[in-house]
């Protein structure tokens, strides 16, 4: 996010929209700086020119531990009515089996 400053994009992607990500926390860190991490998220929302992807995991395996996630808390100052969400679970189809011929 911090090489993003002062570029823009047609299309963004922002990944790990998850506590402790975003706003980013070490483990063994006390505090974060909340205005810092904000500022910095809000930075790289404003990079897309057309189009903005924000993207999260219910899982994520982290030091070879499996943890539940939740969504970032900064996603919650969004308004609702620019947000779409979609779940890669309702995208999953299986494909077709093709009949396969011999002649």
């Amino acid at each position: 996010m911090h090489a993003a400053k002062g570029l823009e994009f047609p299309v963004v992607f922002i990944s790990g929209c998850e506590n402790g990500f975003i706003p980013f926390k070490r483990r063994d860190q006390a505090s974060v700086d909340l205005d810092e991490e904000r500022r910095l998220f809000y930075v790289a929302m404003t990079r897309a020119r057309q189009r903005l992807y924000l993207t999260s995991a219910n899982r994520r395996q982290i030091f070879g531990k499996t943890e539940n996630r939740e969504w970032s808390h900064f996603l919650r100052d969004i308004e609702n009515g620019l947000l779409k969400n979609e779940s890669q679970r309702s995208k999953r189809r299986k494909p077709k089996a093709d009949q396969l011929q011999l002649f």
